[in-house]
């Protein structure tokens, strides 16, 4: 059963599209505080509850598909975070973080599955499985999510001094 188009397909749109945006900023590197950071990883997480909450015709499958598509996504987004090379500066807040596409493709395969429960919710026509672009969503979430946890915890844990962030902000 499709749904007929609501505010919820629009703002899960919107979020993930917010995600992309912010997202393809952070792809380029260079400097960036905690909170910038967190931006893509936390509207990837608000669209895949938004869709958890709005699968009708639920069962056990779907419920172990969303959680295993989330567990997994987390797992990829924890080994890349722990991956990235990261500088900090205690000091200031400051991080520093390579080019990476990661983020933006994780955000891509969000927009593209959001567009897709736009469209079918717009055309009243099932085009995908709700719960699998629930799933979708639920894997990029977690990725993203994950990703800037570890990038998060990696630059506030004790040790170090200033750096020379601090010198070029």
């Amino acid at each position: 059963m499709i749904s007929p188009l609501s505010l919820a397909n629009g703002l899960t749109l919107l979020f993930a599209l917010l995600c992309l945006w912010t997202s393809a900023s952070q792809s380029r590197g260079g400097i960036t505080t905690l909170g910038r950071l967190a931006l893509p990883g936390g509207f990837s997480v608000i669209v895949a509850l938004m869709l958890l909450a709005s699968v009708f015709e639920t069962s056990i499958f779907h419920d172990v598909l969303w959680l295993a598509s989330f567990v997994v996504g987390s797992f990829l987004g924890r080994r890349r975070g722990w991956a990235l090379p990261v500088r900090t500066d205690k000091t200031t807040g400051l991080l520093w973080l390579p080019r990476t596409i990661d983020g933006v493709v994780a955000s891509l395969i969000l927009v593209a599955a959001m567009s897709i429960d736009f469209i079918s919710a717009l055309a009243g026509e099932l085009i995908v499985e709700p719960a699998y672009i629930a799933a979708i969503s639920a894997l990029c979430g977690g990725f993203l999510g994950y990703r800037v946890l570890v990038i998060a915890l990696r630059s506030i844990r004790p040790g170090g001094g200033p750096s020379e962030l601090s010198r070029l902000a």
